[in-house]
């Protein structure tokens, strides 16, 4: 059905009312499924599913009446899966409202569509002329290595994935524990990591200049199939009243899945693991559009 579906949309002059009306009962019919499987699926809370399956229902309805833009929401949804379906746990038990909110993360995978994940790879190889080498707020020597491209070369994909993040930044906060707070800022950045490139521990709010960064976020993409190995997320278990690393050895790695984004405290030590890239070509790097959420 999926298939069926989404391919009628590769002609728009081909769109009539009898195939508006064939997806629209083939959504109602996919919402009402998914509906039916609410209470049978513990993985996943009650209001999340529903929110999903009624968010199809009104674009629907908007594809049924020839709402503008209703074709590309259906093409998206038909092909690729909802965002709040995707929203993964921690590595700490979600129930416990003891954990420590420092110990949590929260992944997100098909963050963006397979045409946004091509465009994010443009922008990142057709720029490679603007890219600066990293730096760390104190000027730290062989701390970190990789280049950066500024978002200013980016403008208008930058408001794409900004009002991405936005849309799914209440659900994020619920998942690691957090309480609400007004973003004034939403720093990014594209970073590329190459062959012999890493970042030493850190946290993100560490100094006077960033000591409003509450949330840290890094959307992972690369070509496929992938040409470099390493380049994990490491999570330290961090102390919130201190802000020192608990234990060296307790300790969450998380590899790059390409089109996924994770979200995290921004007092969280972490660190990025050496890459390797045999071939050291630049286009088959570790990408990165990483950021900041201010209060």
């Amino acid at each position: 059905m999926r298939t069926d579906a989404s391919s009628s949309f590769s002609d728009r002059s081909a769109v009539n009312s009898h195939e508006f009306e064939f997806l629209f009962q083939a959504l109602v019919a996919k919402s009402v499924r998914t509906l039916e499987t609410i209470l049978d699926d513990p993985k996943v809370s009650q209001r999340e599913r529903a929110e999903i399956a009624l968010h199809i229902l009104a674009i629907a309805r908007d594809a049924k009446s020839g709402t503008e833009g209703s074709l590309e929401n259906l093409e998206r949804l038909l092909t690729r899966e909802p965002v709040l379906s995707s929203m993964g746990a921690t590595p700490a038990d979600l129930s416990n409202p003891q954990a420590s909110a420092l110990d949590r993360y929260v992944l997100v995978e098909n963050f963006l569509s397979p045409q946004e994940h091509r465009q994010v790879l443009d922008i990142a190889l057709k720029n490679i002329d603007r890219y600066v080498s990293s730096s760390t707020t104190n000027n730290a020597s062989e701390y970190r290595q990789s280049a950066i491209l500024y978002a200013t070369h980016f403008n208008d994909f930058y408001f794409l994935v900004k009002d991405r993040i936005l849309k799914i930044f209440p659900e994020v906060l619920r998942q690691l524990h957090r309480s609400p707070f007004a973003v004034t800022e939403l720093e990014m950045q594209l970073t590329a990591h190459n062959d012999g490139c890493y970042y030493k521990v850190h946290n993100d709010s560490g100094s006077p200049e960033t000591a409003t960064r509450e949330l840290t976020y890094v959307y992972y993409f690369h070509q496929d199939p992938k040409a470099y190995r390493g380049g994990a997320l490491r999570i330290y278990k961090t102390d919130p009243v201190t802000g020192q690393i608990v234990d060296l050895d307790r300790f969450t790695d998380l590899e790059p899945r390409n089109n996924s984004i994770i979200f995290f405290d921004s007092r969280v030590q972490h660190e990025v693991r050496p890459v390797r890239c045999p071939s050291r070509q630049f286009e088959q790097s570790r990408f990165t559009l990483n950021g900041w959420l201010r209060r």
